[in-house]
């Protein structure tokens, strides 16, 4: 898994809690510009990452102008992007399971 430091050209510099969330919000910031509305990929999340159940890949999506992260139920590869726009042919909404539309 790729490792990322907020200051990696700073000798010693030990990223701080405060520094990581800055760096989580301008980044699904970056993501919610980026992406379409209801557009979303899979994200395989085994290794370093630990969400504290059986959850081993999630898609990350826009919707409503918010970026979401979902379990990702079904068995999709890595970058797979997905729709998960109820009003464009996806199956998803924010109340509902993780029920991808994969767009071809």
């Amino acid at each position: 898994m790729q490792e990322n430091h907020l200051k990696p050209n700073e000798q010693g510099y030990v990223d701080n809690p405060q520094d990581l969330l800055n760096a989580s919000l301008i980044f699904a910031r970056a993501l919610g510009l980026i992406m379409k509305e209801g557009e979303g990929i899979v994200i395989d999340v085994t290794g370093e990452i630990n969400l504290g159940d059986d959850t081993k890949k999630v898609i990350v999506f826009e919707y409503q102008n918010q970026v979401h992260i979902y379990k990702c139920e079904e068995d999709l590869p890595e970058g797979t992007v997905v729709n998960m726009d109820p009003t464009n042919g996806g199956n998803e909404t924010p109340e509902g399971p993780v029920d991808t539309v994969v767009e071809q």
